[in-house]
């Protein structure tokens, strides 16, 4: 017994039996669905909020420094101060000392003096070379944590510019993939109806990344994965191969 033409068994059949313009369509659509991919995965590499861990953990590390620097900055603009106090008590004591031993100084009385500010000298330079010892004593952990930061951030900044690599090749990669993909899509439009092609545009324009084509697979409808009733399945394999039918469920174009 021969099929008859009108049979959905015949239209079914054979696959590529008749060539549907709309096929083109599926091929742009699952292009377009591609470029959305390629530009998904792109923005959302792990390396991304990896990136942004590091970022936060070296504006953490730049605060902890410069209030680490602060501190150790003043406590040797402290020793500075101390250590200038010390140096022109050391010059005083050197000039008295001159004065004392000089063989025109006659006076037991300025002897005297020179005698008793030299040992007021040498008490207030021990005293402050002892208050210069406290601040390299409290120094001396502030320094220590300060290189530790040092080597936290060096480390943290090796990982980012070992990050930004990692993200930099996966643009590039993605960058040739999104080039690969347009071109094949100039060649696809190059090569489809134009009409139809305008049609998809359109859609597509204000679909805000619903589905414009899906396929008829079996009964099921690829965009919404809803099946159409067999009433519209009867009707929708009966039409022309390049006639526009639209998903009863979700409008959008579908290849059959």
């Amino acid at each position: 017994m021969t099929s008859d033409a009108s049979e959905p068994g015949a239209q079914t059949g054979e696959p590529g039996a008749r060539s549907s313009g709309l096929a083109a369509l599926g091929q742009l659509a699952d292009l377009d669905v591609r470029l959305e991919q390629i530009d998904h995965h792109v923005k959302h590499l792990p390396e991304r909020e990896t990136r942004t861990g590091i970022a936060a953990e070296l504006a953490k590390l730049a605060a902890e420094a410069r209030m680490l620097d602060a501190q150790i900055g003043d406590l040797e603009r402290q020793q500075r101060k101390q250590e200038d106090e010390v140096a022109r008590i050391e010059a005083k004591r050197a000039h008295n000392s001159e004065r004392l031993y000089e063989s025109h100084l006659t006076s037991p009385k300025e002897a005297e003096a020179l005698t008793a500010e030299a040992e007021s000298l040498g008490r207030r330079q021990i005293e402050i070379e002892d208050q210069i010892l406290e601040l390299m004593e409290q120094l001396e952990p502030l320094s220590s944590a300060r290189a530790d930061l040092a080597g936290r951030h060096a480390t943290a900044t090796e990982h980012k510019a070992a990050v930004d690599a990692a993200i930099a090749a996966a643009e590039s990669e993605a960058g040739t993939q999104h080039n690969e993909v347009i071109a094949e899509r100039e060649a696809l439009v190059g090569s489809a109806d134009p009409d139809l092609v305008s049609v998809y545009e359109e859609r597509r324009a204000i679909a805000r990344g619903a589905p414009v084509v899906g396929r008829l697979v079996g009964t099921t409808c690829s965009a919404c994965h809803l099946e159409v009733s067999s009433v519209d399945f009867e009707r929708i394999v009966h039409l022309e191969p390049d006639e526009l039918v639209e998903c009863p469920q979700c409008g959008a174009l579908l290849v059959r």
